[in-house]
């Protein structure tokens, strides 16, 4: 009996957390994987899990027989909704460029909604069912909670480690469409034993009492901070008595914290310090994990995982405020780690605060309004209230504040001066900043160290007293809003769906930074217009606008991405040249700040959406040339290196038209991926690695860059030859990506 239940609870998580790579996938050739983009589906299978609960929890109210047949119901139409698919919203609806987390919501909702609701319904029904069993484990039905997420933690491991490298993605829909149907029978099966093992039971009926030794429960022993059997004010006693307020809203702030820090975590490491794909995964599979821990049988000293897990999180927020994004192999652990200790300890208090079974799905009810309400707030809230990730840090601040205390951090004698240092430094720092933003005075990333370093000091002091650390810290964190960082003067920054983008101004330059990448330079008041970074005229974007110029091409150039537009500094006055941007905020600051507006095109066109969908959509004469140059952080979008995509674009250049790509990248080698579009759409390739950069270069604000040359006019590859011998041969195995199958980890940079 508890093999079926654990079955069937394990296979429902399993397709329940398959589903939200799977959408992800799905919404690639529309929206790309912007941090955005995820965070926004987070919330939707947040709220989608919220009504899934509000359902058991009603459904659990009737009778055995009539809540078996409504459940079934809803199983049916679930059924009648699949296969899974992200079509069903057009591509074409206003809502894509104006309001394009609406759409993705929308597309979610009519491609996904009714089965993952009805997944949603399973562990809390599961559990309330086998609560009602005359069985020995029934008084304590968690531990099925915790099979629950080992079937989660599979699914977000195994897709991009098993399914994604071996299945399409029509493939991984179908295979999920069975898999659901297998579902539908085991819990039909559970819920006809549980029909017969209870022929008169409500399932508001209180619970059998136990003896608490026999619960098996973990729990937080307030005295000394440790996991164990039901603890005295902190879980509910097994007789079912009501949960007071204050018990729901507890709930509710232990889901909300992790919920709210897994996303802000996910959102700050794929911009900041390491942006490759799928590493969502990590902070949702260490999430997932925490539930499998905290749920189990394990013991553990929350209070020391706290402690460490704050000086930790002491040292990430300065680095935060620092804007420190170097050394990604050092940083990145670090980020994780934490998160992770956060995550066991705050939901260690959530499990310490479970009720009796009795009230089991009022419990998962508020847990789940709890996770929603983080991702509503990381999703919708903060990109409208913050210019930053400063959800980040603030909830780095809370699960600091959040760590229970031990008996000997109580019985800890303190002086007054001492309970006060976190309040008087903090207030010395809010003054000394305001003073020296006043006065106009620079700060050294050094000086900027010891200038936040010493109060977070003082502030880890009161670790044993973990609100006054949370005081501190806080203090600390309103003092570096005055911070304009040791890179340079901010001069812009505006946070949107798609990210955060910055100008950064010097002396001599103004810097777009998007994440912790820089994308543009423009030199200050010039009145000429010249081309920076990974367009400077020496590097491998001079050869190719030669060779274009060179050849007898259509005066129309197509740029997929935007930046500072430093690509129109090469334009001729006979040239137009169109930019099709997905980011409106990045139109604004290139027309501001970059080199546009001096260019002498005789027409600069500004096309604001997904560079694929809108140059598809675009009816315009053939263009002479195709600059793919859209990135997300540092990371080039997938679906723009598809067969399907390359297929269009070859369509919309000119026969004998040149392709350009630029694929510089910390994290993957796109180089097998262009191979296999080479061979596939039969194009000549050439590669420039412009990696060994001198001094002198460097000074004249070149950087490193990497791009690629594809085109059907083999005379034209021996004219690109002739002006740069760099230009060379791509061999070695070829990675074919298409929009059903694109195995992101082949690419890998090993």
């Amino acid at each position: 009996m508890v093999f079926l239940f654990t079955l069937t609870i394990f296979l429902s998580a399993l397709l329940l957390f398959m589903v939200q790579p799977m959408a992800g996938k799905m919404l690639l050739p529309s929206l790309g994987g912007t941090p955005g983009v995820w965070n926004t589906c987070m919330m939707f299978f947040q709220a989608v899990l919220l009504l899934g609960y509000l359902w058991a929890h009603g459904v659990s109210r009737l009778r055995a027989l009539p809540q078996l047949l409504v459940h079934a119901l809803l199983l049916v139409a679930a059924l009648v909704a699949l296969p899974l698919s992200m079509d069903r919203m057009a591509l074409s609806s206003p809502l894509l460029n104006s309001h394009p987390n609406l759409w993705l919501l929308a597309a979610l909702g009519l491609g996904a909604g009714l089965p993952f609701l009805a997944l949603s319904t399973t562990s809390p029904l599961i559990q309330a069912w086998f609560a009602r069993l005359n069985h020995r484990r029934s008084s304590d039905p968690y531990f099925l909670y915790a099979a629950s997420n080992g079937g989660s933690l599979l699914a977000l491991l195994g897709y991009p480690l098993l399914v994604e490298p071996v299945f399409g993605v029509s493939a991984q829909a179908s295979l999920w469409s069975g898999s659901f149907g297998v579902l539908v029978m085991l819990l039909l099966v559970c819920g006809v034993v549980t029909l017969k093992s209870s022929p008169g039971y409500r399932a508001a009926s209180p619970a059998p009492e136990v003896a608490p030794a026999d619960v098996g429960a973990l729990d937080v022993e307030p005295e000394r901070g440790r996991l164990s059997a039901w603890g005295p004010g902190e879980a509910e006693d097994a007789s079912g008595a009501p949960v007071d307020v204050r018990q729901k809203g507890l709930w509710t702030l232990y889901a909300f914290v992790p919920s709210s820090l897994m996303l802000g975590v996910t959102t700050y490491i794929s911009t900041d310090v390491a942006a490759f794909p799928l590493l969502w995964v990590i902070p949702l599979a260490m999430y997932t994990g925490s539930f499998i821990v905290v749920f189990s049988a394990w013991r553990l000293n929350l209070s020391g995982i706290g402690r460490v897990m704050s000086l930790i999180g002491t040292a990430l927020l300065v680095a935060w405020i620092m804007g420190a994004t170097h050394p990604a192999w050092l940083l990145l652990p670090l980020h994780l780690v934490f998160f992770g200790m956060a995550a066991v300890m705050v939901h260690g208090r959530l499990a310490a605060a479970r009720p009796a079974a009795a009230h089991l799905t009022s419990f998962y009810l508020y847990m789940s309004i709890g996770g929603l309400l983080g991702g509503v707030f990381n999703s919708l809230v903060a990109p409208m209230v913050f210019d930053r990730v400063w959800e980040y840090p603030l909830m780095i601040i809370v699960a600091c504040a959040l760590r229970p205390q031990s008996f000997a951090d109580k019985a800890d004698p303190e002086r007054r001066w001492k309970q006060a240092a976190p309040v008087v430094a903090t207030a010395l720092m809010v003054v000394s900043m305001v003073t020296l933003e006043r006065l106009d005075v620079a700060m050294s990333q050094a000086t900027a160290v010891v200038f936040f370093g010493i109060p977070a000091v003082v502030a880890y002091s009161q670790v044993e007293r973990p609100r006054r650390l949370g005081l501190g810290l806080m203090g600390v964190l309103v003092a570096s809003s005055f911070f304009g960082g040791t890179l340079g003067q901010v001069v812009f920054k505006e946070r949107s769906f798609f990210g955060t983008v910055q100008m950064v101004e010097t002396p001599h330059l103004y810097q777009m930074m998007h994440g912790g990448t820089v994308h543009g330079q423009a030199i200050k008041d010039e009145e000429g217009c010249s081309p920076l970074a990974y367009y400077h005229p020496q590097g491998p974007t001079g050869a190719i606008f030669e060779l274009y110029q060179r050849s007898a091409l259509s005066p129309r150039i197509a740029v997929l991405g935007l930046g500072l537009g430093a690509h129109a500094c090469y334009a001729r006055p006979t040239d137009q040249m169109t930019f099709y941007e997905l980011d409106p905020t990045v139109v604004e600051v290139a027309r501001r700040f970059g080199p546009v507006s001096r260019s002498q095109a005789s027409a600069l066109r500004y096309v604001v959406g997904d560079a694929r969908i809108q140059l598809e959509q675009d009816e315009v004469a053939p263009y002479g040339m195709m600059i793919v140059d859209a990135f997300s952080s540092d990371a080039i979008p997938i679906h723009l290196l598809t067969v399907e995509a390359f297929e269009m674009y070859l369509t919309k250049v000119q026969e004998g038209g040149v392709v350009a790509v630029h694929i510089s990248n910390r994290y993957f080698d796109l180089e097998p991926v262009l191979r296999g579009l080479a061979e596939a759409h039969g194009l000549e390739l050439r590669l420039w690695d412009d990696l060994e950069l001198s001094d002198a270069e460097l000074a004249s604000g070149r950087q490193s860059s990497t791009w690629a040359v594809m085109t059907r006019d083999a005379a034209k590859i021996e004219a690109l030859e002739a002006i740069e011998a760099r230009w060379r041969t791509s061999t070695g195995p070829a990675l074919v990506w298409t929009d059903d199958h694109a195995n992101v980890l082949s690419a890998w940079r090993r």
